[in-house]
């Protein structure tokens, strides 16, 4: 099952006014994926494999968490979560910023730092910034 619904990159701010922190999860259609919640001067990151498991249902499998503060960038390898099997819905919604409604993904990661949030599509194609993060992080 390939799960092609969640591929891509999905903000909670999508559609939204700017605030000073969001978080982002970037799945790539090979099995790789993660997690990043960033304000100014600092990230929090997950990277994981992932799976989907059967209709909605998704696995997730962290392997690494790195930390960032100012320019210093840190290994978390003691913090690393559990795997996890859980469901996922993806909606349509409408955003105060965009004059269409767009797709919505809801995936309630218990090491997500908004996991009630609803994280909007931005992109199919994760942004280079990620696709870097993910090639240091191999």
């Amino acid at each position: 099952m390939r799960g092609d619904e969640i591929i891509g990159q999905w903000s909670v701010e999508a559609g939204y006014h700017s605030s000073m922190e969001d978080e982002q999860f970037v799945f790539w259609g090979d099995g790789v994926g993660l997690v990043e919640y960033a304000r100014p001067g600092a990230s929090e990151c997950v990277l994981f494999r992932w799976a989907r498991t059967a209709i909605r249902t998704v696995r997730l499998e962290p392997h690494r968490c790195v930390r960032r503060d100012g320019g210093a960038v840190v290994d978390d390898d003691d913090d690393v979560p559990e795997v996890v099997e859980i469901g996922y819905r993806i909606t349509r919604e409408q955003r105060p910023l965009i004059g269409e409604v767009l797709p919505v993904l809801y995936l309630p990661a218990p090491f997500a730092a908004i996991p009630d949030g609803g994280y909007g599509l931005i992109t199919r194609e994760p942004a280079v910034y990620f696709t870097n993060m993910r090639r240091a992080s191999s």
